[in-house]
């Protein structure tokens, strides 16, 4: 496969969602950006001198008095609160691609069209996972990366401001942030991400390759159905245990002793969420995701359209 036909295949998929993936991304860039300086600007003229008087009394002291490893730290959180927005909106476009992804082309009998290009069902299938799993999320990661260096800018100039007009300087603060390494890291986290929610995505697929209506509904309705199914008979017949729903709440939940273990397992704080979501992946959950995506691709390959 040359990077030609690959880049082809991404622009195809991404040509009907086009308008979602760049709007959303310019809005929450620009609400990130815009409301800080927005509450900066509508405060009080005390207020703003009061900000403006701490760090010039206290901005070196406070430098000081923390490691160049906690200013890091605490640089990477802050790092990760920006991107957080960004990914939970790139989840939900995820969840409506997966779930329109086979069932648009179906519909509206486009596939007749795509297939009679010279392109496999299975690099078809291939590029809608990699474009809906990897791509979108992406997407969101670079505009929150535009926007984490547009508040770079902001604060090299307040860094300048503070050195030139009160003689402040917090220029080793910029040498202390780790702000490539930070961000590589957060970046880092979008791969054990990918792996994890993997059988989500591809059981959307699937649920999109069958549905012939209301493709999310053929997504919800039979997990919603089987955990309730077993929770009935686990309480009609008085069992001692259930089997569904554990697997399911053990495999999505984060719970607090997941985050700790991580965190204390952790050399670098920073590397605690990649650790949380790498334990959350599990090989059955991937075997589950490949029976989920070959499904799909029989489906494509065998089913009648008319």
């Amino acid at each position: 496969m040359n990077m030609r036909f690959f880049n082809a295949g991404i622009k195809k998929e991404l040509w009907e969602f086009q308008q979602i993936l760049f709007w959303l991304p310019v809005i929450l860039a620009s609400l990130a950006i815009l409301l800080p300086v927005i509450q900066y600007l509508l405060i009080e003229d005390y207020q703003r001198q009061n900000i403006i008087d701490f760090f010039t009394r206290n901005g070196e002291q406070i430098l000081a008095g923390h490691r160049a490893n906690e200013i890091r730290q605490m640089a990477f959180v802050t790092m990760s609160g920006l991107f957080t927005p960004f990914i939970i909106t790139s989840f939900i476009v995820q969840l409506y691609y997966f779930t329109t992804c086979l069932f648009d082309e179906r519909r509206d009998l486009s596939i007749y069209f795509w297939r009679s290009l010279p392109v496999s069902d299975a690099s078809t299938i291939g590029f809608k996972l990699l474009t809906g799993a990897l791509v979108i999320p992406a997407i969101f990661m670079l505009a929150a990366t535009a926007t984490l260096l547009v508040f770079v800018i902001l604060g090299l100039l307040a860094t300048l401001v503070l050195q030139v007009g009160y003689d402040v300087s917090l220029w080793s603060l910029w040498a202390s942030i780790g702000l490539i390494s930070n961000l590589a890291k957060v970046w880092l986290n979008l791969l054990p991400y990918l792996v994890w929610l993997l059988p989500i995505y591809t059981w959307l697929m699937l649920a999109s390759m069958l549905a012939r209506k209301a493709p999310f509904l053929w997504a919800v309705l039979p997990v919603t159905i089987l955990l309730l199914a077993e929770v009935l008979v686990v309480q009609y017949f008085d069992l001692s245990s259930y089997m569904f729903l554990p697997v399911f709440a053990e495999y999505f939940a984060i719970t607090p002793e997941l985050i700790e273990h991580s965190w204390s397992s952790a050399r670098d704080v920073s590397m605690a969420p990649f650790n949380v979501l790498l334990d959350k992946v599990s090989l059955g959950g991937t075997v589950l995701a490949a029976g989920f995506l070959y499904s799909a691709y029989w489906l494509r390959v065998n089913r009648s359209y008319t």
